[in-house]
């Protein structure tokens, strides 16, 4: 059995870190888009600015979420291109 690992895989944290950025643009324009829908002309301003903020760290949660995989990931695949080679010398 071959220890190399097919190239969409290598590429795997790459995927991961973009799908952060658009998780954190996604997340934060459909809870702004939700909080515009909901405000009203003569509403109290301060349950919407908390609103905004629940909005901001969800989408900054997700983005960290996915990025940190993608570190993960990296970190993973490192340590199994050092031990591969190892691994397969035994054979």
């Amino acid at each position: 059995m071959s220890g190399a690992l097919p190239e969409w895989i290598q590429r795997s944290p790459r995927y991961f870190y973009a799908a952060a950025v658009l998780m954190f643009f996604a997340y934060f324009a459909l809870g702004v888009y939700e909080i515009k829908n909901y405000t009203m002309a003569y509403g109290e301003q301060g349950p919407m600015r908390i609103a905004s903020l629940r909005v901001l760290i969800d989408a900054l949660r997700e983005a960290i979420y996915l990025f940190g995989t993608g570190v993960g990931t990296q970190i993973f695949l490192a340590i199994w291109a050092r031990v591969r080679p190892a691994t397969e010398a035994v054979q």
